[in-house]
């Protein structure tokens, strides 16, 4: 009897496991998903003001 219940209880944490594992590959994927997005944005941003001759530099203390 005490073999079944721990049988169960290792096939749980097994489960257990690689939902977790999926969790994270599906976090990994979605995140990078969104920063390569966001950073295609950025990009046609930058160009657009490049475009309309807005200065591409980094801001200063003075310009803030």
């Amino acid at each position: 009897m005490n073999i079944k219940k721990a049988s169960r209880r290792a096939q749980s944490l097994v489960e257990y496991g690689l939902v977790l594992a999926l969790i994270a590959v599906l976090a990994i994927l979605v995140i990078k998903a969104v920063g390569v997005r966001t950073s295609c944005t950025f990009d046609t941003t930058q160009s657009q003001m490049t475009a309309q001759g807005v200065s591409g530099g980094s801001p200063t203390a003075a310009s803030s």
